[in-house]
């Protein structure tokens, strides 16, 4: 990830460099192409001019030789061929041709007898034209020639018959004089072409006749651009290019020779002597451009400096105030614009949370120390949305202290609960006590009643043998089934009394069941606090059930007794009745003596089971007697761990309305 000091730098270097390349170029090329447009213009109006000049100077050779062509003297027969000769030296002499000569209707020169009749301007001029040829090697001297040749009129009239041809030969180096004198700068050149691409005109005389840029093309890619501007020359075109020479880039304008067989001539120069102004104005403008970035980065590096110095120094402190530092102070900033603001904020901000968490971790040590009436020391430093955070440390204390309230209230009811479980828990297990010494006691007298049933039985057998004891026995018997009706009372009694105590152990477990789940609801409610509370809560419960189920068991057990005991009842008072009726009858006691027997027996059945019952009671009361002293330890430990509960609610400090 670039900085910031990276971005802004390279957005003003870009900025600076996009200016000065669009002022250099909105500068330089309009440069560049008037530059270009005033060569062109130059250029092509030399290569116009040298054009006209060649041109003035064959018009010049044409009308020398048209003139020479209508001189009498010369198809006049009677003229000496010396004086003849003499015109055409003087004519040579006047206008600075190498020579003269003139060729007969047969194409035989008059001078020197050589045949020309196969001459091109020879064969022009027969037909009445005035004939340049282009240069060309002459096959009488060998040297490179022009020929200027023009119709020989009889007797001089022209538009008569033509009688002959006479020709001139400029010197030599007549066109490339021409073209020598054409410059148009340093290392300029003009040469010109015929319409065949030849070179016929030239500062050296090597190029003449022998050069054709479009051959030479064919083989020399370089030579493409010169080639088609050669191309476009022989179309007779006017016009201005450029090309790659050898050694430098080239313009070159050119334009046709008016009035001749296809010439044109071209003026070239390099480039760079008219584009080295412009190439330097363009190294002055990348100067300039090159300084200017260089300065721009100078002052983009000091600028982003300034700017990106103070936020790296925010975004330090941010990145340690995110490991939790909240001492380390923020740097000084003199600077009064937006970076200042940036720091002066950044360090309003961390001095703001430091205050805070200073005071919330300050608020929590306190209600850690168990003092939930503590109250904030920087109030003023809960701004904006950070009031919200003091509004629901305030809302948590006061919560936390109602809850704690809650939960001492709850250890007082515990505590009395369980003080009243362990007293009920004492009285059942003191009922449990009696209420086996009653059972023992009731088990005794059932001993004594069976034993007086058998002994019943075995005298209802006797008195099957001794018949006169009857009345004795019979008397005996009214006493015993007295003394058994007595017993019969007291175990009915015995057995409401134990019903009584039974009644009670289920009143005291129902009790307990009640305050168990009392206790329970108290533990959930005092939350990690109570979850002791809850399990002895459990446990006494479980006791509760186990007591009432007990005396439940008891009880019914002692109805069967009960309804027994009335059974044994009911038959010993029929039993002293019939004794009653035997004191007046004997044969009556006889004839019962069976049935007493019978019910002796089954009488003595019953008082077995009753004895198996007292037994069974005996049992369930010394579990109810464990049960309730468990109860009574389990109440006890209660109490204790409620007293535990208060003292720890105790040393809290309450918050005050």
């Amino acid at each position: 990830m670039k900085s910031i000091r990276t971005k802004i730098t390279l957005c003003l270097i870009l900025t600076v460099l996009i200016a000065l390349v669009a002022s250099g170029i909105s500068s330089i090329i309009p440069n560049y192409h008037s530059t270009i447009s005033i060569v062109d213009h130059m250029m092509s109006e030399t290569a116009v001019l040298a054009a006209e000049r060649v041109e003035q100077e064959l018009t010049a050779y044409k009308n020398v030789a048209m003139d020479t062509g209508c001189i009498p003297q010369l198809t006049d027969p009677s003229v000496a061929l010396d004086e003849k000769r003499s015109v055409i030296d003087e004519r040579c002499a006047m206008h600075n041709f190498q020579r003269g000569n003139i060729i007969g209707l047969d194409g035989i020169s008059i001078f020197d007898g050589k045949d020309y009749s196969d001459r091109e301007y020879v064969k022009q001029a027969m037909q009445g034209n005035v004939y340049v040829s282009e240069p060309l090697i002459s096959k009488i001297t060998g040297e490179l020639s022009i020929m200027v040749a023009a119709p020989l009129y009889e007797n001089g009239i022209h538009g008569s018959s033509i009688a002959g041809v006479v020709y001139f030969v400029p010197q030599e180096t007549f066109l490339n004089d021409i073209v020598s004198s054409i410059q148009v700068g340093e290392n300029s050149r003009a040469y010109m072409i015929n319409k065949s691409g030849d070179t016929i005109a030239d500062i050296t005389l090597e190029t003449i006749t022998v050069q054709n840029i479009e051959t030479e093309a064919q083989s020399d890619p370089s030579l493409k651009d010169l080639a088609a501007i050669h191309s476009a020359m022989r179309q007779g075109q006017n016009g201005f290019g450029s090309y790659k020479g050898a050694e430098r880039n080239m313009f070159v304008a050119y334009a046709p020779v008016r009035d001749t067989d296809g010439w044109s001539i071209a003026v070239t120069a390099p480039q760079l002597n008219y584009l080295s102004t412009t190439y330097f104005g363009m190294a002055i403008n990348i100067g300039v451009i090159l300084l200017s970035i260089l300065i721009s980065i100078v002052i983009a590096l000091v600028l982003a400096g300034s700017i990106s110095k103070p936020m790296k120094a925010c975004a330090q402190r941010m990145k340690l105030l995110v490991e939790g530092d909240l001492e380390t102070p923020m740097p000084k900033v003199t600077s009064k614009d937006e970076t200042g603001m940036l720091v002066r904020s950044t360090s309003s901000l961390v001095e703001s949370l430091s205050g805070i968490i200073h005071d919330i971790s300050y608020l929590l040590n306190e209600l850690a120390s168990q003092n939930l009436n503590v109250h904030t020391q920087h109030e003023d430093a809960y701004v904006g949305d950070f009031r919200n955070i003091l509004l629901s440390m305030r809302h948590m204390k006061t919560e936390l202290s109602d809850i704690i309230m809650q939960v001492n209230r709850s250890a007082d009811q515990v505590a009395s609960a369980s003080s009243q479980l362990s007293e009920s828990a004492q009285t059942l297990s003191q009922g449990t006590v009696e209420q086996a010494s009653s059972v023992e006691e009731l088990a005794a007298r059932i001993n004594t009643i069976s034993d007086q049933v058998k002994d019943t039985a075995s005298g209802a057998l006797e008195l099957r043998g001794q018949t006169h004891h009857t009345g004795e026995e019979v008397s005996l018997c009214n006493q015993q089934m007295q003394n058994l009706m007595e017993a019969m009372d007291k175990i009915q009694t015995s057995s409401h009394e134990i019903e009584k105590i039974l009644k009670t152990i289920d009143d005291i477990a129902f009790q307990t069941n009640i305050l168990s789940l009392n206790a329970a609801v108290e533990a959930a409610r005092a939350g990690e606090a109570g979850k002791g509370f809850a399990v002895v809560a459990e446990e006494v419960r479980n006791l509760a059930a186990k007591s009432s189920e007990a005396a439940q068991n008891t009880s019914a057990l002692i109805e069967r007794s009960t309804d027994a005991v009335n059974t044994g009842t009911e038959i010993a008072r029929h039993t002293a009745q019939i004794l009653d009726q035997v004191v007046g009858s004997i044969q009556s006691v006889v004839d019962s003596i069976d049935n007493i027997a019978t019910v002796s027996t089954d009488q003595s059945e019953a008082v077995w089971q009753v004895s198996e019952g007292i037994n069974q009671i005996s049992v369930v009361v010394q579990s109810n007697s464990a049960t309730a002293q468990e109860g009574a330890s389990a109440s006890e430990q209660l109490s204790a761990e409620a007293a535990e509960l208060k003292h720890l609610v105790d040393q809290f400090q309450f918050a005050e309305n």
